[in-house]
């Protein structure tokens, strides 16, 4: 079975503190697991060039950039702006496959909604000047996030991590977005997910870590990693009514599609 896991981030600090042997052994392990391309997404300038160095590190890794909703609030006006150009020069690195991650966040008290709105706006803008498609975050601000899927058409994207409902699906799908699931197709209660992981055509799904991030079960608790994407996969077939091997064989597709990944860059 061979693994794609879209979207993780193996430059985050929790590997070098807490898996051993750091972001190396985690991808050799996860090599050995059946996986054969990761793409390390950016969320911030900072993590974004480092998401770049991890891409020309490792063949099978390949990156995207741009300025996570929380990160666009963390700097001054200026300095974003600063920070959206170089994204945009950064953008045209052979081995950026993407601009993300992307989007809204409304889950902190002190969430600057027009900050949020102004960075994603401009990052839409650079998506559409490259070309690139984009990896959306959405969190608490699924009603907004969808308004600005339908007044941005034309860009391709996919939503992170999906959180929304089975319902919106048909209409985002027919849009041209793509649905990606981690760890939380998993969990007991999550039946928001799973409903939604069997509605997306199967031309439109993809499957995730998010590591360090929302690691399945049985690993809740853990440090998540690439070689754990087999649960999401068996959460993600049995939401379909297939097998594991067909769940990893349709997402490894549709991410080769979105991303522009050559079989040829695949581990194995």
């Amino acid at each position: 079975m061979r693994i794609f896991d879209s979207h993780a981030h193996y430059d985050d600090r929790r590997f070098s503190d807490e898996f051993p042997g750091g972001y190396r052994a985690a991808l050799e392990q996860s090599l050995r697991a059946g996986v054969c391309g990761i793409v390390n997404i950016g969320s911030s300038m900072k993590t974004s060039l480092s998401s770049v160095r991890l891409a020309e590190e490792y063949g099978f890794v390949h990156a995207a950039v741009g300025i996570h909703p929380c990160d666009s609030q963390y700097v001054t006006l200026k300095e974003l702006d600063k920070q959206l150009t170089e994204i945009e020069s950064l953008a045209s690195h052979e081995k950026v496959k993407a601009i993300g991650e992307i989007g809204l966040d409304y889950h902190y008290d002190d969430t600057d909604r027009e900050r949020q709105f102004y960075a994603l706006s401009a990052q839409l803008d650079i998506a559409r000047r490259t070309g690139l498609p984009v990896v959306i975050h959405s969190r608490d601000a699924m009603a907004d996030t969808i308004d600005m899927v339908f007044s941005n058409p034309g860009i391709k994207g996919v939503l992170h991590s999906y959180s929304g409902s089975a319902e919106d699906v048909p209409r985002l799908a027919k849009a041209g977005w793509y649905f990606s699931f981690s760890g939380p197709v998993t969990y007991k209660n999550a039946h928001r997910p799973r409903l939604a992981a069997g509605a997306v055509p199967e031309d439109r799904i993809m499957a995730e870590t998010d590591a360090p991030y929302l690691p399945p079960v049985p690993h809740r608790g853990e440090i998540n990693f690439s070689a754990y994407m087999e649960f999401t996969l068996s959460a993600i077939a049995e939401a379909r009514g297939t097998d594991p091997e067909r769940a990893a064989e349709i997402t490894l597709e549709n991410a080769l599609s979105f991303y522009g990944i050559g079989e040829d860059t695949l581990h194995g």
